[in-house]
């Protein structure tokens, strides 16, 4: 269990390296750059710098870890359900997997910009609303 932080780390890096295009061929080898001339603007100046955040590997880290133990959750409700086949058990099943399902859309939103619409906010906020809800009838349900 000692390297499970580190898989995070690495997986962590891994998506950021994605998110950040490292294999579109855009970047020339050493040596080989381009001359510039003084009337021409170039698109680095144009566009503005990327920062960083420093803390973007810890967020990534706990949003798989947010996603893993919330799968984790689902399977043993699952597990639970079919020994006692309470339907209480189901309806936390279900929302440990909207849970599941939450994180992955956050993570396409973060990652690509085609998600960062106003629909995934609809259905960000969607899927919270269900999951509350799931966990109401989770707890108030008779049998």
């Amino acid at each position: 269990m000692t390297d499970l932080p580190i898989w995070f780390f690495l997986l962590s890096w891994l998506i950021r390296q994605i998110e950040n295009g490292i294999g579109d061929g855009d970047n020339e080898p050493d040596g080989e750059e381009e001359e510039v001339n003084e009337n021409e603007t170039s698109s680095e100046e144009i566009e503005p710098m990327m920062e960083v955040e420093p803390y973007e590997p810890i967020t990534q880290a706990v949003k798989i870890a947010i996603a893993a133990f919330s799968l984790l959750l689902l399977g043993l409700s699952i597990s639970a359900y079919k020994k006692t086949a309470l339907k209480k058990i189901l309806y936390a099943a279900v929302a440990f997997g909207l849970f599941a399902i939450q994180m992955f859309v956050d993570y396409l939103e973060d990652a690509f910009e085609a998600f960062d619409t106003p629909y995934t906010d609809l259905i960000f906020f969607g899927i919270t609303l269900a999951i509350l809800v799931l966990f109401f009838m989770a707890i108030v349900r008779k049998r």
